[in-house]
């Protein structure tokens, strides 16, 4: 089973996005994606978000690297607020 440990979130207020950074670490039993400790954001601009890499680059929706990811994230009302 995936996991993931919240890090922090980063605004740009000038693109009016937010990324919240997490570390994942184990299988998504969904697509048997395994991470080992890599770091993935969700990035929400008003009502939409996608998934991005380390750098910050987003990831292609559908695939399976980020349908796992998608499966182990949750951003929650308290991250948004703090």
């Amino acid at each position: 089973m995936a996991t993931a440990t919240f890090i922090e979130k980063d605004q740009n207020w000038q693109n009016e996005t937010t990324i919240y950074w997490f570390e994942l670490s184990g299988e998504d039993q969904g697509t048997e994606i395994e991470f080992d400790g890599e770091t993935f954001g969700i990035a929400e601009s008003g009502p939409d978000s996608c998934v991005v890499d380390s750098e910050g680059f987003p990831l292609t929706e559908g695939d399976h690297q980020t349908i796992a990811v998608r499966n182990t994230i949750e951003v929650t009302d308290e991250m948004r607020a703090a």
